[in-house]
């Protein structure tokens, strides 16, 4: 294929002030057009030298052997607009050995589809965006964005092993691949970083203790005082076979407050079920999120809803009452003494509603209390996880 590209020296110094602002090392923009179909800006480049070094016998070459194809390379967003860089590949022979090769743009990922630009835009991990949402923003498919995201990573751990990283607060979260299928991993979090360090294929007991035996290259678990689960033995057993009493576990705050959001909601549910009319069922069923908001975001209109629960559904609204009051345990700097009569107080009167589901969360929170309790005793308790 011939060279498609041609472009003046007054066409690249006309657009030099884009070529700069997009931070391009061995391209040079020299037009730009609106794409109607696809949506896109499209800016074609010439390479700013046609020179590079064999990588059979490293001798210098500058001999155009051919121009095989022309290509159209994914870029960060320009104004908003996807952005592609299209230019011709150029590829040389080298005079010294003939091995032809293609000219190196150290703008464009090896072997990719997409500029270090974007690659960096994407593997951002202050965006906190899934892979399906970054692919739906940059009109990228789902495996290019995958790929891009699963390679920051490995540059990440491939750095960490250079310089490890010492984790003296560790999270320990299970996770689903398929939301609503199983199919669990299990994430491994530095609490204090709030980063995660590694992701385990499985949830088992065995695999976890093995990682906390002999951690990867670049983690150091040497100086590791606390350890965050959430409420399934498994971990908690894992971590105490490692590390014994040389490591706090905590009930990570997170999941114990879910737990108790489960036990209102299936409160909830029976009250509606046990319904009069269908207008008291109506009403129950309006109320899934306001019973578990925090009193200092509640609106006027909640106030008054809630107070009308008060009257007609008053074991419903005392358990709303007693969610806020573990909150605000949660939130109260105690001492671990203070905090254990303050759960005991708490528990003392869940029991006096006699509620199924909310005697089933105090059976849990009695079997975690020691982990419960390690929350005020830990170092700096503001690092594991808040609601």
């Amino acid at each position: 294929m011939a060279k498609s590209i041609e472009a003046s020296q007054k066409d690249i110094e006309k657009h030099e002030s884009l070529s700069k602002a997009l931070g391009l090392k061995d391209l040079d923009v020299v037009k730009q057009e609106w794409d109607e179909q696809e949506q896109s800006v499209l800016l074609y480049c010439v390479p700013s030298w046609g020179v590079d070094l064999c990588p059979q016998c490293g001798h210098l070459s500058t001999d155009i052997h051919d121009y095989p194809e022309q290509r159209q390379i994914d870029d960060a967003p320009l104004r908003g607009q996807k952005t592609q860089l299209v230019f011709d590949v150029h590829r040389l022979r080298c005079e010294v050995c003939k091995c032809v090769f293609t000219l190196r743009l150290r703008d464009v990922v090896a072997d990719c589809t997409y500029t270090h630009r974007l690659a960096e835009l994407i593997a951002d991990p202050s965006r906190k965006q899934d892979v399906q949402t970054l692919s739906r923003v940059y009109g990228l498919g789902y495996k290019v964005v995958e790929s891009i995201v699963q390679k920051a990573a490995e540059a990440k751990l491939t750095e960490r092993r250079k310089q490890p990283i010492e984790v003296k607060q560790l999270g320990i979260d299970e996770q689903s691949n398929r939301k609503g299928h199983g199919n669990y991993v299990l994430v491994l979090t530095d609490l204090e970083r709030r980063i995660v360090v590694d992701i385990l294929p499985d949830r088992e007991k065995a695999s976890l203790i093995a990682w906390l035996r002999e951690p990867p290259a670049g983690i150091d678990l040497s100086q590791v005082h606390s350890v965050a689960t959430d409420l399934w033995s498994h971990y908690r057993d894992a971590v105490i076979e490692v590390f014994a009493d040389r490591v706090a576990v905590v009930a990570d705050r997170f999941h114990v407050m879910q737990n108790l959001h489960q036990a209102i909601h299936k409160t909830r549910r029976l009250a509606q079920q046990q319904a009069a009319s269908d207008e008291e069922k109506k009403q129950l069923k309006g109320l899934r999120y306001l019973l578990l908001k925090k009193d200092d975001n509640l609106t006027a209109k909640d106030k008054q809803r809630l107070e009308q629960l008060q009257t007609s559904h008053p074991d419903l609204y005392a358990i709303t009452r007693l969610r806020q009051r573990l909150f605000e345990w949660y939130e109260t700097p105690l001492t671990p003494d203070n905090a254990k009569e303050g759960l005991n107080s708490w528990l003392a009167d869940a029991a006096q509603l006699q509620d199924k589901a909310l005697d089933s969360f105090c059976n849990t929170l009695r079997n975690w209390q020691p982990e419960i309790l390690n929350f005020f005793r830990v170092a700096s308790p503001a690092a594991l996880l808040k609601v």
